[in-house]
């Protein structure tokens, strides 16, 4: 996978780019096909961007990188259901920046699963994990 750097040329349908989403995000069924593009003032963020609908993109991060052990709380099935390996399993969430560190938080309870190899995700819904949509991030 490669993330779109902020002064690449924003190409709608480079395959190495667009994540497909099948069932699209909640709330947000119509829209399939985002960009996962980096911002040198956003990192670790990224912004994911929908391809059809430009002014829709979110501010995530990687999942692990606040939970550590994130991914042992996604089902295996779930996993295994997009083709990707316990190597390979890579996971974002959405994030809401606030006022103050301490007040920006994550969606960990619907996160969104990528397999970077065949350009795919899907947002899952932990319905027996201890997260909240509202996580603090530090």
């Amino acid at each position: 996978m490669r993330a779109l750097k902020s002064d690449d040329h924003f190409e709608p349908k480079a395959k190495d780019a667009v994540i497909h989403f099948a069932e699209g995000l909640i709330g947000l069924a119509e829209y399939k096909d985002f960009v996962l593009m980096e911002k040198p003032n956003l990192t670790p963020f990224r912004l994911l961007q929908c391809v059809d609908a430009p002014h829709i993109s979110f501010l995530v991060l990687k999942a692990n990188m606040v939970v550590t052990n994130f991914y042992d709380y996604v089902p295996m099935r779930e996993w295994e259901s997009m083709g990707i390996s316990s190597a390979k399993q890579l996971a974002y969430v959405i994030v809401v920046i606030g006022s103050t560190p301490e007040a920006s938080s994550g969606n960990f309870q619907a996160p969104l699963l990528v397999n970077h190899e065949k350009m795919i995700g899907k947002q899952l819904i932990l319905t027996d994990a201890v997260f909240s949509v509202h996580r603090p991030l530090v």
